[in-house]
């Protein structure tokens, strides 16, 4: 089966794909990086989903001003900012943008 190209999903469009598991650890692993030696660093966590870990998270997430945590019914995670639910693409560049720090993915991908 050949692609078309008006089917390929762009980079922001792949950014707004939930992962689940993968997305809390990518979560913490950004916000490890771009909180360093700030209030609300979290730990770095693999791709396993603990609800301890979940916590952290979302407390790291609201010292940048992000509102983070699952969605009972979908069981999947959620990203508001001002109440308003964002991609977690948009979520990591507000948060950039509260911190005054750009991370490329190499950063604090590894």
């Amino acid at each position: 089966m050949e692609l078309k190209n008006e089917s390929k999903l762009t980079d922001a469009e792949l950014e707004q794909v939930v992962g689940g598991d993968k997305d809390l650890a990518n979560d913490s692993r950004f916000l490890n990086v771009l909180l360093r030696g700030r209030e609300g660093q979290c730990g770095r966590y693999g791709s396993w989903r603990s609800d301890n870990h979940l916590g952290e998270i979302a407390r790291a997430w609201a010292s940048v001003g992000v509102e983070y945590g699952v969605d009972d019914d979908e069981d999947c995670l959620y990203y508001r900012i001002d109440g308003k639910e964002v991609s977690q693409y948009e979520a990591w560049l507000h948060a950039e943008q509260v911190v005054g720090k750009h991370l490329k993915r190499a950063d604090w991908d590894w």
